[in-house]
């Protein structure tokens, strides 16, 4: 909720930059975004220290506003599990028909993380595109088989119903949907000052000199783009080299140059950050994810993971995976899919 208010100001910011003439004569009442926080109800949540701080508040001039001029962005909930989500989105019965109302009405509807959920249950993403945590697709995708999920962009619009499916892309979000009420170059100013974006800073580092990028990065990029289409094939230097247009020698040597790192060794860190994922996220055993990775022998695997990361697979597993053992959740979890 309070990213979502920290986009509004920072747009209003940018908008004032731009527009620095009507500022001064018709004063901050000329910001093109105001806000207001409500309750599951629709009633205003009047919270004195924040109106304070966070001007413009959404005020009574405001209220007259056609719903199609208007936002109602819905914010992800903290839950401790997949089933505590599910039994919060089919009991929201106040949440639900304000989402509704809201669409009804016309005005465009944001849903932040797993809001999706709510968003899904209230009707409105029969046969359209949303995306959500990658963490709870397969649910969402089990429970509305009508949805669409995509995963594949970071913010994802169909008609007036936006989504995000990560909790930090929370403010790009709110930036995505100001593009429809105010143009491209608001919002592109905005994501531009305040999101990270790669080639962005690739760009601005180019004018340093310490850090320009070497001409030769052309044959690296080839050569990684060649290595990452499909890391479970064999090493064969002789096909990267081709992949890149140039003699094995001189890819080794460009590869040193540029990333201070062979063709293989850069391989295998792409490979143990696939593992190191797969162990997080997945309850597939060792051989399999060696497997996964490109790793033929599962003892050779266990050794690169070590030297790489300086514990075994099994060592990273309990330290960082999502969930625990399998084991655990065959003795207190009860409940399943099916079941609710």
């Amino acid at each position: 909720m309070l990213s979502s208010i920290d986009a509004v100001i920072a747009a209003n910011t940018f908008w004032s930059l731009r527009n620095p003439d009507k500022i001064s004569s018709l004063g901050k009442r000329c910001l093109p975004f105001r806000w207001r926080v409500i309750d599951k109800h629709g009633a205003f949540v009047h919270l004195d220290w924040l109106q304070h701080e966070s001007w413009p508040c959404f005020d009574d001039e405001d209220e007259y506003l056609p719903a199609s001029n208007t936002v109602l962005v819905v914010p992800g909930l903290q839950v401790m599990n997949i089933y505590d989500l599910q039994e919060r989105v089919k009991t929201g019965v106040a949440e639900k028909l304000l989402i509704q109302h809201r669409h009804q009405s016309g005005a465009i509807i944001a849903g932040s993380y797993n809001a999706t959920g709510f968003l899904a249950e209230a009707g409105l993403l029969e046969h359209k595109q949303a995306s959500m945590s990658w963490m709870m697709s397969a649910w969402l995708k089990d429970n509305y088989p009508n949805v669409q999920v995509n995963l594949t962009r970071e913010v994802v619009s169909d008609g007036n119903i936006f989504t995000a499916g990560s909790p930090a892309s929370n403010c790009r979000l709110i930036y995505e949907v100001m593009r429809v009420f105010s143009g491209d170059a608001l919002a592109n100013s905005a994501i531009d000052a305040t999101y990270y974006q790669e080639e962005r800073y690739k760009t601005s580092a180019q004018v340093m000199p310490v850090l320009s990028t070497k001409a030769r990065d052309g044959v690296v990029f080839r050569a990684r783009a060649w290595l990452d289409v499909d890391i479970t094939r064999p090493y064969d230097l002789k096909q990267v080299a081709q992949a890149a247009a140039v003699s094995p020698r001189t890819l080794t040597r460009y590869f040193n140059e540029v990333l201070g790192m062979s063709p293989l060794s850069y391989l295998q860190k792409v490979r143990i950050q696939r593992a190191k994922h797969l162990l997080e996220i997945s309850m597939l055993d060792i051989p399999a994810i060696a497997d996964q990775c490109g790793y033929r022998d599962n003892n050779s695997f266990c050794r690169i993971f070590k030297s790489e990361t300086t514990m075994t697979p099994l060592q990273f597993r309990r330290r960082y995976s999502y969930r625990v053992d399998k084991r655990w959740w065959r003795a207190t979890d009860t409940t399943s899919y099916e079941q609710k």
